[in-house]
């Protein structure tokens, strides 16, 4: 099914141009992509004073590649898990590392925890 056709008063056919320098050119590029927007969009909306969407989150490369590493060191400790799994299965025991893996499991999701929230706090202001 087709999209219904607009009302006059609703079709985007002026135009509103205004000259910018290159920096400023670069400015709006990045704060129309900081909230997920393209250019003509972002300037429409500041324009005409409409809301724009919040800031994307979590975009910082330095937190991206800190939870990161705590998703692969809680990655590694699952994989100890199973390997601990299937030998007490066989068993073997192995009680003493169960206490170790879970002291590092705990340490670990908490500082995952900790970067989160730290990241969640700065990307809302």
């Amino acid at each position: 099914m087709a999209r219904p056709k607009k009302h006059a008063d609703e079709l985007r056919s002026d135009w509103a141009r205004c000259r910018v320098t290159v920096a400023e050119r670069e400015v709006v590029r990045a704060n129309a992509a900081n909230v997920g927007l393209d250019e003509t969009e972002f300037i429409r909306r500041r324009i005409l004073g409409a809301a724009l969407p919040p800031a994307r989150s979590g975009s910082d490369p330095a937190y991206i590649a800190a939870l990161n590493n705590y998703a692969v060191a809680l990655s590694q400790i699952g994989n100890n898990v199973n390997q601990l799994t299937a030998a007490t299965h066989q068993g073997r025991d192995f009680a003493q590392y169960w206490r170790e893996i879970g002291a590092e499991l705990q340490a670990e999701l908490q500082a995952a925890r900790d970067a989160l929230k730290l990241s969640l706090k700065d990307s809302a202001g």
